[in-house]
Protein backbone atom coordinates (compact mmCIF):
# COMPACT_ATOMS: atom_id res chain seq x y z
CA UNK A 1 0.00 0.00 0.00
CA UNK A 2 1.43 3.12 -1.56
CA UNK A 3 0.65 6.73 0.12
CA UNK A 4 -2.31 8.15 -1.71
CA UNK A 5 -2.37 11.47 -3.09
CA UNK A 6 -1.66 14.42 -0.72
CA UNK A 7 -1.74 12.69 2.44
CA UNK A 8 -1.55 9.40 1.57
CA UNK A 9 -0.09 10.87 -0.65
CA UNK A 10 -1.60 9.82 1.63
CA UNK A 11 -3.74 7.41 1.01
CA UNK A 12 -1.66 5.15 -1.32
CA UNK A 13 -2.30 6.55 0.16
CA UNK A 14 -2.32 2.82 0.74
CA UNK A 15 -1.18 -0.35 -1.37
CA UNK A 16 2.41 -0.37 0.67
CA UNK A 17 5.54 -2.01 0.64
CA UNK A 18 4.62 -5.53 1.22
CA UNK A 19 7.93 -7.61 2.10
CA UNK A 20 8.21 -11.14 0.73
CA UNK A 21 6.40 -13.80 2.86
CA UNK A 22 4.98 -17.27 2.56
CA UNK A 23 1.78 -15.83 0.33
CA UNK A 24 0.49 -17.01 -2.80
CA UNK A 25 2.31 -15.97 -6.18
CA UNK A 26 -0.73 -14.43 -7.89
CA UNK A 27 -1.69 -12.27 -4.60
CA UNK A 28 1.90 -11.29 -4.19
CA UNK A 29 2.60 -10.23 -7.81
CA UNK A 30 -0.83 -7.57 -7.91
CA UNK A 31 0.65 -6.30 -4.82
CA UNK A 32 3.76 -5.79 -6.57
CA UNK A 33 2.35 -3.97 -9.20
CA UNK A 34 0.32 -2.17 -6.88
CA UNK A 35 3.25 -1.11 -5.39
CA UNK A 36 5.41 0.01 -8.60
CA UNK A 37 3.38 3.02 -8.51
CA UNK A 38 2.78 5.78 -6.83
CA UNK A 39 -1.21 6.26 -6.08
CA UNK A 40 -0.77 9.73 -6.31
CA UNK A 41 -0.70 9.15 -10.32
CA UNK A 42 2.94 10.63 -11.17
CA UNK A 43 6.39 9.58 -9.71
CA UNK A 44 7.48 13.25 -9.23
CA UNK A 45 5.53 16.32 -9.21
CA UNK A 46 3.20 17.87 -6.35
CA UNK A 47 -0.64 18.31 -5.66
CA UNK A 48 -3.35 20.67 -3.65
CA UNK A 49 -5.61 18.20 -1.99
CA UNK A 50 -8.79 18.64 0.40
CA UNK A 51 -9.33 16.84 3.40
CA UNK A 52 -12.58 16.60 4.98
CA UNK A 53 -13.28 15.40 8.39
CA UNK A 54 -16.97 14.47 9.07
CA UNK A 55 -17.76 13.71 12.83
CA UNK A 56 -20.40 11.59 13.84
CA UNK A 57 -21.91 14.78 15.12
CA UNK A 58 -21.87 16.17 11.67
CA UNK A 59 -19.66 18.35 12.42
CA UNK A 60 -16.82 19.21 9.42
CA UNK A 61 -13.71 20.72 8.63
CA UNK A 62 -11.86 21.18 5.96
CA UNK A 63 -7.87 21.15 5.50
CA UNK A 64 -6.14 22.27 2.08
CA UNK A 65 -2.45 20.93 1.93
CA UNK A 66 0.26 20.65 -0.25
CA UNK A 67 1.69 17.25 -1.42
CA UNK A 68 5.08 16.74 -2.80
CA UNK A 69 6.66 13.85 -3.74
CA UNK A 70 9.26 12.61 -5.59
CA UNK A 71 11.29 8.91 -6.13
CA UNK A 72 14.49 8.85 -5.90
CA UNK A 73 16.39 5.66 -6.06
CA UNK A 74 13.25 3.61 -5.69
CA UNK A 75 12.57 5.25 -2.61
CA UNK A 76 9.55 7.88 -2.40
CA UNK A 77 9.75 10.91 -0.45
CA UNK A 78 6.79 12.53 0.24
CA UNK A 79 6.34 16.69 2.37
CA UNK A 80 2.69 17.65 3.17
CA UNK A 81 2.19 21.21 3.69
CA UNK A 82 -0.92 22.00 5.63
CA UNK A 83 -2.34 25.52 4.10
CA UNK A 84 -5.55 26.01 5.28
CA UNK A 85 -7.13 26.92 7.84
CA UNK A 86 -5.27 29.73 9.25
CA UNK A 87 -4.90 27.83 12.70
CA UNK A 88 -2.95 24.80 11.14
CA UNK A 89 -1.01 26.90 8.47
CA UNK A 90 2.23 25.46 7.79
CA UNK A 91 2.04 22.42 9.76
CA UNK A 92 4.05 19.59 7.76
CA UNK A 93 4.83 16.04 7.49
CA UNK A 94 7.84 14.23 6.17
CA UNK A 95 8.03 11.27 4.72
CA UNK A 96 10.94 9.07 3.61
CA UNK A 97 11.00 5.73 2.63
CA UNK A 98 13.94 3.25 3.95
CA UNK A 99 12.94 0.05 1.95
CA UNK A 100 11.32 -2.70 2.76
CA UNK A 101 12.37 -3.89 5.62
CA UNK A 102 12.21 -0.39 7.57
CA UNK A 103 9.17 1.55 8.24
CA UNK A 104 9.61 5.15 6.51
CA UNK A 105 10.67 7.98 8.22
CA UNK A 106 8.55 10.69 9.69
CA UNK A 107 8.88 13.61 10.94
CA UNK A 108 6.04 16.37 12.09
CA UNK A 109 6.87 20.27 11.75
CA UNK A 110 4.81 22.69 14.55
CA UNK A 111 4.86 26.02 13.80
CA UNK A 112 2.86 27.05 16.93
CA UNK A 113 5.79 25.30 19.09
CA UNK A 114 8.71 25.98 16.26
CA UNK A 115 9.37 21.81 17.25
CA UNK A 116 9.89 19.19 14.81
CA UNK A 117 8.74 15.75 16.01
CA UNK A 118 10.08 12.30 14.81
CA UNK A 119 7.26 9.98 14.52
CA UNK A 120 8.07 6.31 15.89
CA UNK A 121 6.61 3.80 17.76
CA UNK A 122 3.66 3.61 19.07
CA UNK A 123 2.85 7.01 17.95
CA UNK A 124 2.38 5.46 14.63
CA UNK A 125 -0.64 4.48 15.32
CA UNK A 126 -2.10 7.97 16.35
CA UNK A 127 -4.56 10.50 14.17
CA UNK A 128 -2.71 12.13 11.74
CA UNK A 129 -4.13 16.03 12.12
CA UNK A 130 -7.33 14.41 13.57
CA UNK A 131 -8.37 13.29 10.73
CA UNK A 132 -9.24 8.93 10.27
CA UNK A 133 -5.85 7.97 8.52
CA UNK A 134 -2.93 7.20 11.26
CA UNK A 135 0.74 7.97 10.89
CA UNK A 136 1.06 4.31 10.12
CA UNK A 137 -1.87 4.76 7.69
CA UNK A 138 0.59 6.88 5.74
CA UNK A 139 3.20 4.64 5.19
CA UNK A 140 1.91 0.82 5.57
CA UNK A 141 4.81 -0.94 7.02
CA UNK A 142 2.74 -2.64 9.16
CA UNK A 143 2.16 -5.02 6.22
CA UNK A 144 5.92 -5.89 5.71
CA UNK A 145 6.14 -9.30 5.88
CA UNK A 146 2.58 -10.30 5.95
CA UNK A 147 1.52 -12.48 3.96
CA UNK A 148 -1.20 -12.22 1.03
CA UNK A 149 -3.57 -14.08 -0.39
CA UNK A 150 -6.29 -14.03 -3.16
CA UNK A 151 -9.58 -14.46 -2.19
CA UNK A 152 -10.92 -14.58 -5.52
CA UNK A 153 -13.04 -11.93 -7.56
CA UNK A 154 -15.62 -9.08 -6.74
CA UNK A 155 -16.92 -6.20 -8.29
CA UNK A 156 -16.33 -3.18 -6.18
CA UNK A 157 -17.63 0.18 -8.12
CA UNK A 158 -18.89 -1.55 -11.07
CA UNK A 159 -15.23 -3.00 -11.66
CA UNK A 160 -14.16 -6.24 -11.14
CA UNK A 161 -11.49 -6.44 -9.07
CA UNK A 162 -9.40 -9.24 -7.29
CA UNK A 163 -10.10 -9.44 -3.38
CA UNK A 164 -6.45 -9.97 -1.45
CA UNK A 165 -6.01 -10.42 1.99
CA UNK A 166 -2.78 -9.53 3.96
CA UNK A 167 -2.39 -10.67 7.03
CA UNK A 168 -0.05 -8.30 9.81
CA UNK A 169 1.31 -10.17 12.64
CA UNK A 170 3.41 -7.58 14.34
CA UNK A 171 1.90 -6.53 17.63
CA UNK A 172 3.10 -2.94 17.40
CA UNK A 173 1.41 -2.63 14.28
CA UNK A 174 -2.63 -1.31 14.41
CA UNK A 175 -4.22 -3.69 12.27
CA UNK A 176 -3.99 -7.99 12.38
CA UNK A 177 -5.21 -8.03 8.36
CA UNK A 178 -5.74 -5.65 5.85
CA UNK A 179 -8.09 -6.46 2.87
CA UNK A 180 -7.45 -4.92 -0.52
CA UNK A 181 -9.63 -5.09 -3.83
CA UNK A 182 -7.34 -4.61 -6.73
CA UNK A 183 -8.32 -3.63 -9.98
CA UNK A 184 -5.84 -5.13 -12.69
CA UNK A 185 -6.29 -3.08 -15.32
CA UNK A 186 -5.03 0.37 -13.38
CA UNK A 187 -3.10 -1.54 -10.66
CA UNK A 188 -4.95 0.53 -7.61
CA UNK A 189 -7.00 -0.33 -4.94
CA UNK A 190 -10.40 0.02 -5.28
CA UNK A 191 -11.18 -0.33 -1.55
CA UNK A 192 -9.90 -1.63 1.51
CA UNK A 193 -10.93 -2.47 5.28
CA UNK A 194 -8.98 -2.93 8.03
CA UNK A 195 -9.28 -5.25 11.24
CA UNK A 196 -8.01 -4.30 14.52
CA UNK A 197 -6.23 -6.41 16.95
CA UNK A 198 -9.50 -8.03 18.30
CA UNK A 199 -10.61 -9.13 14.43
CA UNK A 200 -13.01 -6.33 14.49
CA UNK A 201 -13.70 -3.94 11.95
CA UNK A 202 -12.01 -0.79 12.28
CA UNK A 203 -11.93 1.25 8.87
CA UNK A 204 -13.06 0.69 5.64
CA UNK A 205 -11.46 3.21 2.50
CA UNK A 206 -13.39 3.57 -0.57
CA UNK A 207 -12.23 4.69 -3.89
CA UNK A 208 -14.72 7.45 -5.31
CA UNK A 209 -12.90 8.51 -8.13
CA UNK A 210 -10.00 7.02 -10.30
CA UNK A 211 -8.37 9.10 -13.68
CA UNK A 212 -6.18 6.66 -15.18
CA UNK A 213 -3.98 5.70 -11.91
CA UNK A 214 -4.13 8.42 -9.99
CA UNK A 215 -6.58 8.55 -6.89
CA UNK A 216 -8.82 11.47 -7.43
CA UNK A 217 -11.15 11.03 -4.66
CA UNK A 218 -11.94 8.68 -1.94
CA UNK A 219 -12.59 8.57 1.80
CA UNK A 220 -11.61 6.23 5.19
CA UNK A 221 -14.91 5.61 7.00
CA UNK A 222 -13.84 5.12 11.17
CA UNK A 223 -16.32 2.79 12.74
CA UNK A 224 -15.03 2.61 15.82
CA UNK A 225 -15.80 6.76 16.22
CA UNK A 226 -18.31 7.05 13.40
CA UNK A 227 -16.23 9.43 11.67
CA UNK A 228 -15.08 10.02 8.00
CA UNK A 229 -12.32 11.52 6.11
CA UNK A 230 -12.85 12.34 2.42
CA UNK A 231 -9.59 12.92 0.39
CA UNK A 232 -9.72 14.74 -2.78
CA UNK A 233 -7.40 16.15 -5.32
CA UNK A 234 -7.92 19.44 -7.16
CA UNK A 235 -5.19 20.53 -8.95
CA UNK A 236 -1.71 18.25 -10.10
CA UNK A 237 1.46 19.72 -11.55
CA UNK A 238 4.36 17.35 -12.59
CA UNK A 239 6.94 19.69 -14.31
CA UNK A 240 7.48 22.12 -11.24
CA UNK A 241 11.16 21.44 -9.95
CA UNK A 242 11.01 19.53 -6.52
CA UNK A 243 14.86 20.34 -5.21
CA UNK A 244 16.77 16.99 -3.09
CA UNK A 245 16.63 20.15 0.01
CA UNK A 246 13.22 20.49 -0.41
CA UNK A 247 12.99 16.84 1.36
CA UNK A 248 15.12 17.29 4.11
CA UNK A 249 13.76 17.20 8.26
CA UNK A 250 15.57 20.62 8.39
CA UNK A 251 13.90 22.24 5.83
CA UNK A 252 10.45 21.82 7.12
CA UNK A 253 9.20 25.24 8.20
CA UNK A 254 11.07 26.88 5.55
Amino acid sequence: MRKFSAILVMASLFAAQLAEAADDPAARKLLDAVMAKNAAGFQAGQSKTALTLRLASGKEKTWLTLARVVRKDGKMRSRITFLQPAEDAGVELLMLEQGKSQPAQQFLWLPKTRRLRRIGGSQRNTAFMDTDFSFGDLDSHGMQGGEAHTLGQQVIGGVNCTRVEVTTPDPDEAYQKVELWIDPALSVPRQMTFYGKDGKLQKTLVVDAVDGSTLKKFHMQNHVRGSTTTVETREIDTKVALPDAAFQPEALGQ
